[in-house]
């Protein structure tokens, strides 16, 4: 899909085809190149992608802004620090199930192991209903360190566990989330047994609103809800 225009050139530029070349660079708003191929200028092309740089961007490698943090140049990793898995022997930040370099990270709470989000997330489904996941809380743990983790944070890049880095990531994810109705709360208000329900209660990270308007509060939270028999298991999902 081409990229479309964000903002209109102001013409050709007469300076870039010149020896000495532009000197505006990046922020140039005429066109480097003729108008019938070239659509952007190098300011609209030098744009950074502001959801990357809060964090997290959906779209990953098919975004059309630069994923580039900023005070950052591109391709530099955001792992760093005295306990960080990229050491002198040229360890890079692959998911330990794939062992691919993830485009979006899923950030797992309890650890600092490195897994793809679509990895991570097929590890904890439950929707095959195997016979050794029933009523086992395996899939609410790193598969590789088994440290309890209840949900999943996507992140458009990888932080250490224990930095404050991660509690930004985490904290800018569940306040995203609350814009959102839970639809297991949705699915609960008005049902015969006269209790809107959600099986993470307090710990759910979508928005939990009563038909006024005002906030439905839980007072128990995830190890109270899933609490249950096998059976009932079986319809309990893992928060993502």
């Amino acid at each position: 899909m081409e990229r479309p225009r964000t903002s209109k050139p102001r013409g050709v530029c007469k300076y870039y085809s010149q020896p000495r070349g532009c000197f505006a660079g990046k922020s140039c708003k005429f066109l480097h190149g003729d108008p019938g191929t070239e659509q952007l200028t190098p300011y609209d092309k030098a744009k950074v992608c502001k959801f990357y740089q809060q964090g997290y961007c959906k779209r990953g490698d098919e975004c059309w802004f630069r994923h580039v943090r900023a005070g950052r140049s591109a391709g530099e990793s955001s792992i760093a620090g005295p306990s960080s898995p990229e050491s002198d022997d040229g360890f890079e930040d692959l998911c330990s199930i794939c062992f691919d370099k993830p485009t979006t990270y899923g950030l797992l709470g309890g650890c600092s192991h490195i897994f793809c989000i679509k990895c991570i997330r097929q590890w904890r489904d439950t929707s095959d209903n195997a016979p050794d996941n029933i009523g086992s809380d395996v899939r609410k743990k790193c598969p590789m360190c088994r440290a309890p983790s209840q949900f999943i944070t996507p992140t458009s890049e990888f932080v250490l566990h224990g930095t404050p880095e991660k509690d930004r990531v985490i904290a800018a994810y569940r306040d995203s989330m609350k814009k959102v109705k839970c639809r297991y709360f949705q699915a609960s208000v008005g049902n015969s047994r006269g209790r809107p329900g959600c099986p993470f209660g307090k710990d759910c990270f979508y928005l939990h609103q009563n038909a006024d308007g005002t906030p439905y509060v839980f007072t128990e939270g995830i190890p109270t809800s899933f609490r249950v028999s096998p059976s009932e298991s079986l319809a309990m999902p893992i928060m993502t």
